[in-house]
């Protein structure tokens, strides 16, 4: 019996143990599956505010490249009301509407609140535990465009956003990063930070104050904000954030401004070739350190090079566009000179060695006002039957300096008044005051022209023709030329909308500043109008590679740099701080497009003008 009784005790020991061994397991299974849903539960909350604060970076950088979507909701309202400024972005919204507020402190600080959700015109983004997603903007880089580039600029805290802009706000922790643009939360759910000398945070009552939502900010002087990221939410710090760097704007930006300087500034400076038939002469890039002409930095001061600095040096064919917004063109003076080898009088071809000219040559004229005229005095310097082809230049100061507009009305040829030698006026011709003798042998100033070019000396306004007999003119003849009043600049270098109302964004935000110009020496205001292949005969059309061919034939040339990919300071008075590869060189006129990643190069050549 006690035999019987040990095996029944031992068996039931064992069942005993078997039951406990399997409550042990199932506990253990049990444990690791809530461990892992519990996991899981977390990756899958981390994704969903992870995939909302991408959507949000996504959005706000394509905002601040598309002039469609900035347009779509015009604010801040004033001023003015609707523009493109590239590369900048909403103000916050703070009363939680969706839609960007921009009163925040002062128009001078850096912002916080919501994303501005119907600003940007996408879904009410939400991160894991519902809340709306927040924003961070550092000031530089918020939507207000200046009215006025003049230090200091207008209205107080616009802003002036290129490609040397950078951001104000500073991550540190897990993920730190300095100069960062903007900021995008997912502020989790509410916490209480009492126990680490936190609030407790009241979404209710402090619906729209950052405190109850975001933990770790330091706004600074209200200018520098800076912010703490974490690996993971804890019972402290539970934001999820996402930066968005000025490599992650400009990216997207800079091609949209090298297409819209192509679209927009490439005519205004083709209208300033189409009224000289050159281009002007190039701005130095220019000289560092303080005072006017240094390149400007991308915050306003007092000592950046003013637009007015801006003014192109003589035979200078390589650096800044010429945009001086300083009234400088004035009618400085005029000579008269003989065409050699025509006008002789002499119709059976014969020229007298050395050919007869008049006297002097050139002859000086005088620049009078009340009312604005040339005068000039011409003494014949040949027999009686004389009929000397002249040239008449007028030179307008500085034209070929900047960008200055046509003078009008400019009098025709045949308008000019012409008297002899005692004041009586000469007798009228088919061509007005002019000879209409034979217009045989060539060659021949029949019929008189008028004309207006860019060159070396200035804009040049010139008249010629065949003066009447010198008998009949009693060896002397004065030409007086009706001038119109000095020109004003043509539209791109204003600022003003209303002026320049495709290009007031380029002048406003200083956008010239990366834009390097280059032009033929051919097609500079002391050339020929024209140029060849770079070899074998001068002078040199530009070269630009990486684009269709031919590459060897380009008049002239804008090259928008965009952001520096090195670690170069600007403002800098090197080229090879703004431009890579063989831009870094312009002496030797060949050029490059950007046709690798922006991480070797990422100039962008915009082609003003072909040479046939």
């Amino acid at each position: 019996m006690r035999i019987k009784e040990s095996v029944s005790d031992q068996r039931g020991f064992a069942l005993i143990a078997l039951l406990a061994l399997a409550a042990l397991i199932s506990a253990f299974l049990i444990a690791s599956a809530l461990n892992f849903t519990s996991a899981g539960i977390s990756n899958e909350r981390e994704d969903r505010s992870m995939s909302a604060l991408r959507k949000a970076k996504a959005a706000l950088i394509a905002y601040a490249a598309s002039e469609q979507w900035q347009l779509y909701k015009a604010l801040p309202a004033l001023p003015p009301v609707a523009y493109f400024q590239p590369g900048a972005l909403p103000c916050p919204d703070q009363d939680d509407d969706g839609d960007a507020n921009c009163v925040f402190g002062s128009n001078a600080w850096s912002m916080i609140g919501r994303l501005p959700f119907k600003t940007l015109g996408i879904d009410d983004l939400r991160d894991a535990s519902g809340e709306r997603l927040w924003y961070a903007l550092s000031h530089d880089f918020r939507k207000l465009q200046c009215t006025s580039t003049v230090y200091p600029p207008s209205p107080s805290g616009c802003t002036m956003i290129n490609s040397d802009t950078l951001g104000q706000l500073t991550v540190t922790g897990m993920a730190p990063a300095t100069q960062v643009v903007a900021i995008v939360f997912a502020p989790g759910a509410a916490l209480d930070l009492r126990a680490v000398g936190g609030p407790l945070q009241d979404r209710i009552a402090g619906h729209n104050d950052y405190a109850n939502y975001l933990e770790n900010v330091n706004l600074g002087d209200n200018i520098h904000f800076t912010f703490t990221s974490t690996g993971l939410p804890t019972d402290t710090s539970n934001d999820r954030l996402l930066v968005i760097t000025q490599a992650d704007l400009m990216a997207v930006v800079e091609p949209v401004v090298a297409a819209r300087v192509e679209r927009d500034i490439r005519p205004l400076i083709q209208d300033y070739f189409t009224k000289w038939s050159r281009y002007p002469f190039a701005a130095p890039f220019d000289i560092s350190g303080a005072g006017p002409g240094r390149e400007p930095k991308a915050t306003p001061d007092p000592r950046d090079r003013a637009q007015s600095a801006y003014t192109g040096a003589s035979s200078q064919i390589t650096g800044l566009l010429p945009l001086s917004n300083t009234p400088i063109f004035t009618w400085g003076s005029a000579t008269v000179t003989s065409i050699v080898g025509s006008g002789t009088g002499r119709y059976d071809g014969t020229i007298n060695s050395p050919p007869d000219t008049i006297s002097p040559n050139p002859t000086n004229c005088t620049i009078g006002s009340s009312p604005l005229r040339a005068t000039c005095i011409i003494n014949y310097g040949g027999g009686s039957n004389d009929h000397p082809d002249i040239k008449l230049e007028v030179f307008l100061t500085n034209a070929n300096l900047a960008f200055a507009d046509i003078p009008s009305p400019i009098t025709a040829p045949e308008s000019l008044t012409m008297v002899d030698h005692v004041g009586l006026p000469l007798p009228a011709t088919a061509f007005g005051k002019w000879s209409d003798g034979p217009i045989t042998p060539p060659p021949s100033q029949n019929p008189p022209t008028v004309s207006i070019v860019a060159q070396l000396a200035g804009g040049v306004l010139t008249y010629t023709g065949r003066l009447q007999n010198a008998q009949g003119a009693g060896n002397r003849i004065t030409i007086t030329v009706p001038l119109p009043a000095p020109p004003s600049y043509l539209p791109i270098i204003s600022g003003d909308p209303a002026v320049n109302p495709t290009g007031a964004w380029f002048i406003l935000n200083q956008w010239y500043r990366q834009t390097y110009y280059a032009i033929s020496p051919g097609y500079a205001p002391d050339g020929v109008g024209a140029c060849n292949p770079p070899v074998p005969t001068a002078p040199a059309c530009l070269t630009v590679n990486n684009l269709a061919t031919p590459t060897n034939n380009k008049k002239a040339i804008l090259m928008f740099a965009g952001r520096p990919l090195n670690t170069s300071t600007r403002p800098s008075a090197n080229p090879a701080d703004y431009l890579e590869g063989q831009n870094s060189t312009p002496a030797d006129l060949i050029f490059e497009h950007r046709s690798g990643v922006p991480t070797t190069i990422n100039d962008r050549v915009v082609v003003l003008s072909l040479s046939p």
